[in-house]
């Protein structure tokens, strides 16, 4: 992952605790201070209509309402030297007004907090935040642990077997960012991959050398990638997993969906890094 300059915060105006902004403030005041843009989507139809108001009226003080509400959330950014825009929308669709506005903003990294996931949704895959990183084009933080906790394990999660270009390239970017990350708050760092059966087992030494770390900071297990991810992260007790989403270009279509069933079972830190496969 480049260099971020610019962070685009996503924050959820149904709540008053912002995860996804502390994050943002931490990773801000690291190395070359990046610059935030704080956003917030309001849904139209959340907006009650007001007695004797015209509902342009109405979207008008839900506006400045929430404009207020935010100015008084980045103060603390501002009193520290960070630079800090705020921008909110009234939309029919959050996700599409936030993927739209994270492209305007040409920003490297997007930060959410993590939607609480049910059992009903999970059976039927419809995830709020998988939904919405199917469509944005940068790498997405998604929030869940105490963001003023630091990082005291980071998990990267590779792919054994690269039989294409994409995943090579995948596997490269995970190490990296996850060192970079491990670095920077002077975590450990670990690395996990799965393999299908036993005639595909790793040597585990040789496993260690291509990560450059120990062998008790590498693990191969056998199975699903999705169940070897959420196995270890649990076991090590990781605070981030940097995963990948590899997508298809000709249909935006993810391949394997493995990110979609991460995100749905393990309950820590995710840094979600998209790649596309050429067609």
């Amino acid at each position: 992952m480049a260099e971020v300059d610019k962070v685009f915060v996503i924050l959820d105006p149904t709540t008053l605790e912002q995860p996804s902004l502390i994050m943002a403030e931490s990773i801000a005041k690291r190395g070359a201070k990046a610059a935030l843009h704080v956003y917030c989507s309001l849904n139209e139809k959340s907006i009650q209509a007001e007695a004797g108001v015209e509902p342009e009226q109405t979207y008008a003080n839900a506006r400045e309402r929430v404009e207020d509400w935010i100015e008084r959330l980045v103060a603390p950014s501002r009193e520290l030297g960070l630079s800090v825009e705020t921008e909110v929308e009234i939309s029919e669709n959050w996700r599409t007004a936030t993927v739209a506005a994270v492209a305007r903003q040409n920003c490297l990294l997007a930060i959410k907090a993590r939607s609480p996931m049910n059992s009903r949704r999970r059976l039927f895959r419809e995830a709020s935040d998988w939904q919405l990183l199917r469509d944005l084009v940068c790498p997405v933080y998604l929030v869940k642990t105490s963001p003023t906790r630091r990082p005291g394990k980071v998990l990267a999660a590779i792919k054994h077997r690269t039989e294409k270009r994409v995943y090579t390239e995948a596997n490269e970017l995970i190490i990296q960012t996850a060192r970079g990350i491990a670095t920077g708050f002077d975590a450990e760092l670990h690395v996990v991959t799965a393999y299908k059966n036993d005639f595909y087992y790793p040597d585990r030494q040789k496993f260690a050398d291509r990560c450059g770390l120990p062998r008790n900071q590498v693990r191969a297990e056998m199975g699903a990638s999705a169940e070897a991810i959420t196995k270890v992260a649990k076991e090590i007790g990781a605070d981030l997993v940097v995963i990948a989403r590899v997508g298809k270009q000709s249909t935006k279509r993810d391949v394997g969906h493995t990110a979609e069933k991460v995100i749905a079972t393990l309950d820590t830190n995710l840094l979600v890094l998209p790649l596309t496969e050429s067609t």
